[in-house]
């Protein structure tokens, strides 16, 4: 199991010009308590209804998480699936994947 999580993945959307999705993702290092990271994240498109990410998904995103820990991917289809991948740049932890993710509408 690796240290470092995607602790949480928050998502909701919101209207303004039209309809616009977002993806919020936190990066921890597990302990007691955890400690947020600033850690590469890519978001991909999942291909299929599944949510089956790999090994056909599309790259649609790249960020780095700030200080805190956290990124926002914004202007998302919520009729879609996504799915997420957190390296550790220390080479310390294995990266983690989050799949099968569809944002909200409220």
């Amino acid at each position: 199991m690796s240290a470092v999580i995607i602790d949480r993945l928050l998502t909701s959307a919101r209207i303004d010009d039209g309809l616009i999705a977002y993806l919020e993702v936190d990066t921890v290092v597990a302990g007691l308590p955890d400690q947020p990271v600033p850690r590469r994240v890519q978001l991909f498109v999942a291909p299929n209804a599944h949510g089956t990410a790999f090994p056909s998904a599309t790259l649609i995103a790249t960020q780095v998480t700030d200080a805190a820990g956290r990124c926002r991917f914004e202007h998302l289809d919520p009729a879609l699936r996504y799915g997420v991948i957190a390296y550790d740049h220390t080479g310390e932890f294995d990266p983690v994947i989050k799949t099968n993710l569809v944002p909200s509408v409220p």
